[in-house]
């Protein structure tokens, strides 16, 4: 290991298996990046696998992750001494959450603060305003230390010229330096390069992104078993569930990945012998939108589908019982749900292929959501400084720094049960901001009160990870996509939701793809035809 920078704490490791999980053709640990559209070449941190804590069960392929039925006891302390020195870290992120009690009335966050060493002076701005207030701060100069990255025209430029180049701190062995950011996988980090250099730190996701789960306690009241073989019998389940008298429906999401899967539709994009095709222009489209429309048609989603219903009194009632979810399943769910819905339980539901044999193949998403980008104005010493916090923030499971990151202070925020695991209190639960997701952590499946719930979401994995469809622009960059990529997805949104609820025919569907393609989509797909 090389010196540290860090030297107002110490690190205990044990022997860190150092390594690499090549992932089933799409999630090879590479240390190069492909060159042109912004990206370009550059070395990647090492990967060390942080290998202090070991799953009750093991990862069973390449696209699955461990699973824990219990917390550590005692949990592994890594960080002896608080990596911060005496200096606020400033940063703006985004989240979903509420506004939770400010630093001098949250025991979570001073807790927190005290771990690092320096007051972590966090903000947080919700919606559509993230983007604009980014840009604003970039375009102003007076910029936090850390800003979490939304997509923005002409990216490559803005890193290159407000943001620090941390490749000389964190490719190779230089990660080293920062054991629980070594941990990251490396396709975590190719989201971060552009112009050959590293510019940020990323928040790792799951490699399976999105998967169907079923009320089987709902299932099993109505005698309904899940036995899915093609696309007819996913029909014939809907069907079953569905009883109007009842205010009960198959599903709330018409436009789902998971329908998606069973049509073998390309995830996003694909490279063909003509180039790349975005799924939207495959020929089997027009096809998929006449299955879901035909499900509209028969009632099989809740009336509300297309209101943005509130998802979770929706499913406690039931008013649904199959729910695409995204991250780690139910694990992370079921406290949020089961207090509504006492004999909640949930199972993930492999996918059928539509015309039979076997599952179908399931989806690959991008190995980070976004990543955190340093001001390039700190000096070197400070970057160090600054890396050594988000080390200590990015603690994997099983460690005390984990605790102190996503349950808050003991006694307050969470206490351990008779079996040394740790449970959330409801009072204390309140003080939870967005650190939890700054910058996050490798993931796995973890869920305390209810350890068959991530025996389940690690048996699907172990299922349907052999076969997985990549896009096939996985970590490239497409300043179009930057630039216009919300507004093309507004357009063939509405033209999806016209089309199932019978506004429009599905004939209709090839000019909308000629009016995407017109209006950006051309432009992407020879923006990341270049890389390729």
């Amino acid at each position: 290991m090389t010196s540290t920078p860090m030297s107002r704490r110490t690190l205990l490791w044990g022997s860190a298996a150092a390594g690499t999980a090549a992932l089933a053709g799409c999630r090879t640990q590479r240390n190069e990046r492909p060159t042109d559209g912004g990206r370009g070449d550059a070395s990647l941190p090492d990967y060390v696998e942080f290998s202090e804590v070991t799953p009750d069960i093991e990862p069973s392929n390449d696209n699955s992750v461990p699973g824990f039925l219990k917390f550590p006891n005692p949990p592994f302390d890594g960080i002896t001494e608080p990596p911060g020195d005496g200096t606020p870290l400033k940063a703006l992120t985004t989240a979903s959450v509420g506004a939770p009690p400010s630093m001098a009335k949250n025991q979570w966050w001073q807790n927190l603060n005290t771990q690092l060493g320096a007051d972590l002076e966090l903000q947080w701005i919700k919606g559509d305003d993230y983007t604009s207030k980014v840009q604003t701060l970039v375009a102003g100069g007076d910029m936090p230390e850390i800003i979490q990255m939304p997509s923005l025209p002409r990216l490559d430029q803005v890193l290159e010229t407000k943001f620090a180049d941390l490749t000389p701190f964190l490719a190779g062995e230089a990660i080293n330096d920062y054991p629980y950011l070594a941990n990251f996988a490396t396709e975590a980090w190719e989201e971060t390069v552009f112009n050959g250099k590293i510019y940020g730190i990323p928040r790792p996701l799951l490699p399976i992104g999105a998967r169907l789960e079923a009320r089987t306690d709902t299932l099993a009241d109505l005698g309904i078993e899940l036995d899915l073989t093609d696309g007819e019998s996913f029909l014939d389940l809907c069907r079953e569930i569905t009883d109007r008298s009842a205010d009960r429906f198959a599903m709330v999401q018409p436009t789902n990945s998971s329908i998606r899967t069973m049509f073998g539709l390309p995830n996003v994009w694909e490279q063909t012998d003509q180039g790349l095709v975005n799924e939207i222009e495959s020929p089997i489209y027009p096809d998929y939108l006449e299955y879901v429309r035909g499900m509209w048609d028969e009632g099989l989603f809740h009336p509300d589908s297309f209101q943005d219903p509130p998802l979770v009194p929706y499913f406690q009632k039931p008013s649904f019982v199959l729910f695409e979810v995204g991250g780690a399943g139910f694990t992370r769910a079921m406290p949020l749900y089961r207090p509504g819905a006492p004999t909640l339980t949930v199972k993930p539901v492999p996918m059928p292929r539509l015309e039979g044999g076997g599952n179908a193949p399931v989806r690959i998403g991008a190995a980070a959501t976004s990543w955190l980008s340093i001001n390039k104005e700190l000096t070197d010493d400070r970057i160090k400084v600054v890396l050594a916090m988000m080390n200590y923030l990015a603690a994997p499971f099983g460690t005390q720094e984990y605790l102190d990151v996503q349950y808050g202070k003991e006694g307050h925020n969470y206490n351990f049960d008779d079996e040394g695991q740790p449970i959330p209190d409801p009072d204390g639960v309140s003080e939870q901001f967005p650190v939890t997701l700054f910058p996050g952590n490798p993931n796995f499946m973890y869920s305390p009160e209810f350890p068959e719930v991530t025996q389940a979401e690690c048996e699907y994995e172990a299922e349907v990870g052999g076969e997985v469809v990549p896009s096939a622009v996985r970590g490239l960059y497409s300043e179009t996509q930057a630039s216009k990529g919300q507004q093309l997805t507004k357009l063939t949104s509405q033209a999806q939701s016209d089309i199932i609820q019978g506004r429009k025919p599905v004939s209709s569907w090839s000019d909308v793809v000629e009016d995407w393609k017109r209006k950006g989509g051309d432009d992407m797909r020879e923006e990341y035809q270049a890389q390729l």
